[in-house]
């Protein structure tokens, strides 16, 4: 699955979103931590331009949210 560019900002958005969202959700789990350690990963990958790399975190992301699972 290639992200196109100008598409893949509303990806990585929603994914963003959607990654806050699941946070707000956590019983077992630190919510405030979840959000730090997100917020953290995506300014750590805020300047990758790499199309590569990018899908690479994208799918990350989603793999986190689809096994429902804690970084």
């Amino acid at each position: 699955m290639t992200i196109p560019s100008l598409t893949s900002q509303r990806l990585i958005l929603r994914l963003y979103r959607d990654l806050r969202r699941y946070a707000s959700q956590l019983q077992f789990t630190d919510q405030e931590y979840f959000l730090q350690r997100v917020r953290r990963e995506f300014e750590l990958n805020r300047n990758v331009r790499d199309q590569k790399e990018i899908e690479f975190c994208y799918k990350r992301g989603r793999a986190l949210l689809d096994q429902a699972r804690v970084i």
